[in-house]
């Protein structure tokens, strides 16, 4: 054969041979690729849409260069939100829907739980997301069964990546939009190249450290994908270190510089990927660190919810619960491979394995350990968490099928053929729902329903797509499931939110599995007298059944209120509705804008339950926005679907009635926007909208649900009451205000009798005891507490103006009708008593009466004011109260024109004292500059003053004066006989 002939010959066989290299690299990536996308179109996760919002967030900051707002959540889930972003770029460029359901979405003020239409775009953009993230982690599987091949070999390499490919567990969550799937494939690689990179000894340094710094850009990726594989850092520095410490043959200096070289390479690569992958460390890194260590911190001390687990319900199930989940969830060839492991250690001839051999098993086995050791004390527990160890375990399952083969060649490679067609025929016999996979080998689905919690969306999914396609008027109808985000995408009719919405005006109910693990009663109470239409059934259980309700009522709609409120002419509140169940008060509002609003207007809605005593027992402050979360400008018409709002009473709050109290502040400004009724009357800043009565509950508030923060106490009554502790109350007073106190009570046996009351004392320095207030003990009445409840009450203890200033000891005596003041008083707080100087007496320049029933306005200092444009005149009045405490009010003066226009205008508290401290009979001397406009025209100004509620800003009337000629139109204001004169 000729030298050319010889070159052909050898060049294809080249070819060849890696042509049938390349052949089982894209099987497997195939093969992965599809097992984690044959669910796509399915079901939607609940968490899955979040991620959505997430990436569309990160995409929206990246795009404007908004660095600090890339930081979206604290998993960090970064890998995720990038491959997300990626993918419904991807999306968007082929698919026009998916550019609207984009667009639509990032108007959104923000995702609530309630926002069904919102549920129902992100679901269209799920779909790019999750190829992204399915696309890297079948990449990974190539990637191991590369390195697998070059440590142990291509047999044991060609299983595993095969098992990795079709375990249903694995495949089911790394094919979604989550971080679980991408911490396991990155924490399993950054894994094998640093056994790569120690295995690489005797080659160069350069090559060498390549390895590692590849290492360290894996686990740098792993760490961005969720926090629990920070257990990298220490494990890898412990396996960098192991080997150059028992290399002998060196001597130590040279070693340890080894060491330090190898782990700078891995630390920088690692560094450097965190660092260029997540921009808000550019900016913002100690936000970020806050953010992780919060949500990190979060995991460990508290669950969110209750979950199941060995037919118990609780918010942590201790350290049993990853155990139970590896032998449920682990497929059956990593606990068969037990066989050959333990052939493995009593095989004579493994007893002479080298360390190279060994300890890269032990390495895989290192991180098994120490990741479930460090996961289980979290309170928050999920079968998912173990994610990141299911590849090692798969991996050391194959290797030790391998070498057992290789110890016993007459099994040859026919029971590896075995195992691998066992992995895909367990992994297709789930394909479509691989998550509700289970080991056979103890009892699969059949057990594991009476071990761990079933189901994470899929059968909410698929009831909703077989009633979309079975049921004609479905679009019409409404149905209601556990998991909005789960139903809505896939139901066409209107999507009810459990806990919020009535089940009563359902077409439709969908009950889970899981569901019913977690409350079978509650689930039986749901379901009676409902038909059952369809069951679903997939995965060896029923998993869903859908109800059909044959009586729906209709839905509940806010009542129109009867006096419209504008609040500053710009948005109108038309509808409001209350609820209160349990400890949750539901709002339900309706909305009206006025005028075409400017792109930037945006307003705060604050929201207050207070009782008549002005005590706030709760509030919020929101957004105002419209049914799907859209600011005024972006409605799609002027008026608002209904918007909810929810607020937790405190447990214990008295059973009375209170009033709702409500604002709106203009974001701009941050003034709140002054509200008129229908016929255009003041109503104030702050308005009454409405009452509620919440009643005694139907079981007893125990103790352990109060948020005492000043624990302690005593009994009284013979053990029958007890006082557990206090709010926080202010060291500090002003005498004439009204101290704020907020006490526990509780019922330890007994019953009490009814009308006890309180009497508040206050204790000088000399011992000297000073009674300064008498109260009922709780505005629901003693008698009706039963044994073993728990009351919080709210008290504002009036203190005398004539206080000398000093420290004082609070103290409550408990009074009972029958014989008054029983027992020695109990000492609640210190307080440091202030006062001011007072004066009772004044000469009044210009005298008139006016009265607006709190303050009384003696008149002012001259007639006769005059300034130029820019200057600030002082306008002095004199004000009398009639009674001490009281609200607070604040005075307003105009300056009008001839035309009665308002040119300007100031306000502040009289003599700028809150007016609660004044005395009865005590004169303010109030000195009121008025800055004037530079550009004011010169010429006579009249003055016109009058008082308003620094609270609710409502307007106080005039009740008389000397001279009702000057009084205003309004009746809520009046003329000063003064001129201001203004000139050039």
């Amino acid at each position: 054969m000729s030298g050319r002939s010889r070159f052909l010959s050898d060049g294809n066989a080249r070819t060849r041979g890696r042509f049938f290299q390349a052949v089982p690299i894209l099987l497997l990536f195939m093969g992965g690729l599809l097992a984690r996308l044959v669910a796509l179109g399915r079901y939607v996760t609940p968490d899955e849409a979040i991620w959505v919002y997430r990436s569309l967030r990160f995409r929206e900051a990246l795009l404007a260069g908004r660095w600090a707002d890339t930081l979206v959540a604290g998993h960090p889930g970064v890998t995720t939100t990038w491959l997300g972003a990626l993918g419904m770029s991807v999306q968007m460029a082929f698919d026009g829907g998916a550019r609207a359901a984009y667009d639509w979405l990032t108007t959104m003020a923000g995702l609530t739980p309630e926002n069904v239409e919102a549920f129902r775009r992100l679901a269209l953009l799920l779909s790019g997301g999750r190829v992204a993230v399915a696309l890297v982690n079948a990449l990974g599987i190539v990637a191991v069964y590369w390195l697998a091949r070059r440590l142990w070999g291509g047999p044991a390499a060609l299983l595993a990546a095969l098992f990795l490919a079709f375990d249903p567990f694995l495949a089911g969550l790394s094919g979604l939009l989550h971080v679980d799937g991408l911490s396991a494939t990155f924490s399993t690689l950054a894994l094998l190249l640093l056994i790569s990179g120690i295995h690489a000894r005797e080659t160069p340094e350069a090559k060498r450290r390549l390895w590692l710094a590849l290492a360290g850009a894996a686990a740098g990726l792993a760490v961005l994908s969720k926090t629990p594989t920070l257990l990298l850092l220490p494990l890898s520095g412990a396996a960098m270190l192991w080997p150059v410490a028992c290399d002998r043959d060196r001597p130590a200096r040279s070693r340890l510089l080894r060491f330090v070289f190898d782990a700078l390479a891995w630390g920088a690569a690692l560094l450097a990927t965190v660092v260029v992958l997540y921009p808000a460390l550019w900016v913002a890194p100690l936000d970020v660190l806050a953010m992780v260590g919060g949500s990190a911190n979060r995991h460990l001390d508290e669950a969110l919810r209750e979950t199941f687990f060995m037919g118990r319900i609780a918010f942590d199930h201790g350290p049993l619960f990853y155990p139970v989940v590896l032998l449920w969830r682990l497929s059956p060839v990593v606990w068969l491979a037990l066989i050959p492991a333990v052939g493995w250690v009593i095989d004579r001839r493994r007893r002479a394995l080298s360390t190279d051999a060994v300890w890269p098993v032990a390495l895989l086995l290192l991180w098994v350990v120490l990741f479930l050791l460090a996961i289980t004390p979290a309170a928050k527990k999920f079968d998912r968490y173990i994610l990141p160890v299911v590849p090692a375990l798969l991996i050391l399952a194959a290797v030790a099928w391998a070498g057992w083969v290789k110890a016993w060649p007459r099994l040859g490679g026919r029971l590896l053929t075995v195992l691998a067609a066992g992995q895909m025929i367990y992994w297709l016999a789930f394909a479509a729902y691989p998550l509700t996979a289970y080991n056979p080998l103890v009892g699969g689905a059949r057990t594991a329903v009476a071990m761990l919690p079933i189901g994470w969306g899929e059968g909410i999914g698929a009831a909703a797509r077989r009633l979309a396609a079975t049921q004609p008027g479905v679009v019409a109808e409404r149905a209601m499931a556990g998991v909005v985000p789960s139903l809505a995408p896939f139901f066409p009719g209107q999507t009810l939110v459990a806990g919020l919405d009535d089940p009563a005006t359902a077409d439709y109910v969908i009950v889970t599995l899981g569901g019913r693990q977690l409350d079978p009663a509650g689930v039986a109470a749901q379901t009676a007298g409902l038909e059952l239409l369809s069951t679903e059934h997939f995965g060896g259980l029923d998993q869903a059944w859908t109800y059909r309700n044959p009586t729906p009522v209709a839905a509940a709609v806010p009542p129109p209120l009867s006096d419209a409120i504008t609040f500053g002419e710009r948005i109108t509140l038309t509808a409001f509705g209350r609820q209160v169940a349990s400890d949750l008060l539901t709002l339900a509002l309706r909305w009206r804008r006025g005028a075409p609003p400017a792109a930037d207007e945006r307003f705060t809605l604050r929201l207050a339950v207070q009782d008549t005593a002005g005590n706030v027992w709760v509030a919020q402050e929101a957004d105002l926005l419209n049914d799907v979360a859209f600011f005024p400008p972006d409605w799609a018409t002027d008026e608002s679907g209904t918007v909810r709002y929810r607020l937790e009473l405190p447990p214990g709050m008295p059973p009375a009635t209170y009033q709702v109290m409500l604002s709106v502040i203009d974001r701009n400004t941050n003034g709140q926007l002054p509200a008129r009724g229908a016929a255009g009357e003041l109503l104030g800043v702050m308005v009454n909208v409405g009452e509620i009565v919440t009643p005694a509950p139907e079981t007893v508030v125990t103790a352990t649900r109060m948020q005492i923060a000043v624990a302690g106490g005593r009994m009284w009554l013979d053990g029958r009451l007890q006082l557990l502790g206090a709010g926080q109350t202010a060291g500090e007073a002003l005498a004439g205000s009204r101290l704020p106190v907020e006490l526990f009570w509780h019922v330890p046996q007994g019953t009490l009798p009814p009308g006890l009351e309180l009497a508040w004392t206050l204790r000088d320095a000399t011992g000297t005891a000073r009674p300064v207030h008498t109260s009922p003990l709780s505005r629901y009445d003693t008698g009706l507490w039963r044994t073993g409840e728990s009351i919080h009450e709210m008290y504002r203890v009036p203190l005398p103006p004539d206080l000398p200033p000093g420290p004082y000891s609070l103290e409550i005596a408990l009074v009972t009708p029958a014989a008054g003041v029983s027992e020695e008083p109990y000492r609640l707080a210190d307080v440091q008593i202030n006062n001011i100087e007072r004066h009772y007496e004044a000469e009044v320049a210009v005298p008139f009466a006016v009265s607006f029933g709190a303050l009384d306005l003696l008149g002012l200092a001259t007639a006769d004011l005059s300034a130029r444009p820019g200057e600030s005149p002082e306008v002095t009045l004199y004000w009398q109260k009639r009674a001490p405490h009281g609200e607070v009010y604040s005075v307003f003066v105009h300056v009008l024109d001839e035309a009665g226009a308002i040119v300007q205008q100031a306000d502040h508290w009289p003599g700028g004292l809150p007016t609660d401290i004044l005395d009865a009979g005590q004169i303010v001397t109030d000195r009121f500059p008025i800055p004037l406009p530079a550009d004011l025209p010169p010429g006579d100004y009249r003055l016109r003053v009058g008082l308003y509620s620094a609270d609710s800003g409502l307007r106080l009337p005039v009740l008389g004066a000397d001279d009702t000629s000057a009084i205003g139109e309004t009746g809520d204001s009046v003329m000063l006989p003064a001129v201001l004169r203004v000139r050039p």
